[in-house]
């Protein structure tokens, strides 16, 4: 059985540890290199993925950070070639902002090390946020909180009297009748960078939006945010 394709997750955490330490990326036998292969360990476990027992180990860790060698203008060598088209994306999403590299990569970390599930659905996996897998599973159970959703609802009901999309203004209950009352989907307003294992989601956080605008807000990397749809939206 082949090893997984690196994820997301596991390139922004290493692509972190390269920016850190370049141009002296400590040796393949280091603690430090001997560190980032357990963590990338752990997250395999915690997201439900199956590798063999090679599986980032520390020669293949060592490996993934000389491919981001590759892209590195700094760098006066070749790096080691053949690296991967999800290398270049992170590379560029994130080479020139180490700030928000390391934002995001101490965010996956707080999560893996959680005692919160990061196992999900295959469907989530299908509108993945830039910032990997785990931050967009996050983001879901925020959204897919129950109790959280009726109580948004309630609180719009008593406002306004009916459920509707907040970017489109569609209402599910004027065009399909009683077979769509009450039935409208949320929308976690925080980015994902922000979450906080164990913070409390507000009301205020939430937004209603039917099922067409929450799905484009998801479809293509970065997210889009309420306003910005709003935007781009002709009725």
């Amino acid at each position: 059985m082949k090893n997984p394709i690196w994820s997301t997750d596991e390139l922004i955490v290493t692509l972190d540890f390269y920016i850190r330490h370049s141009p002296n990326i400590p040796s393949k036998t280091s603690e430090e290199i001997k560190s980032l292969s357990n963590f990338l360990n752990k997250l395999q476990v915690k997201t439900g993925v199956i590798g063999n027992k090679t599986f980032r180990n520390n020669n293949g860790v060592y490996m993934k950070l000389m491919n981001f060698k590759r892209l590195d203008p700094n760098y006066r060598g070749k790096g080691l070639e053949r690296g991967s088209k999800g290398d270049e994306q992170v590379w560029n999403r994130y080479s020139s902002d180490p700030n928000e590299l390391d934002k995001i990569s101490k965010k996956i970390r707080l999560f893996v090390d959680s005692d919160i599930s990061l196992t999900t659905q295959e469907e989530d996996c299908e509108e993945e946020g830039e910032e990997g897998k785990v931050l967009t599973i996050i983001h879901k159970k925020h959204e897919r909180d129950s109790k959280l959703v009726r109580n948004k609802k309630r609180k719009v009901l008593q406002e306004k009297g009916y459920l509707s999309c907040e970017i489109c203004e569609f209402d599910f209950s004027k065009v399909y009748g009683d077979r769509g009352d009450g039935f409208i989907e949320c929308h976690h307003n925080l980015p994902v960078s922000e979450l906080e294992p164990g913070m409390k989601t507000k009301l205020s956080d939430l937004s209603l939006v039917c099922s067409n605008c929450h799905r484009i807000i998801h479809r293509k990397k970065p997210w889009f945010t309420l306003g910005q749809l709003k935007k781009i939206y002709t009725p």
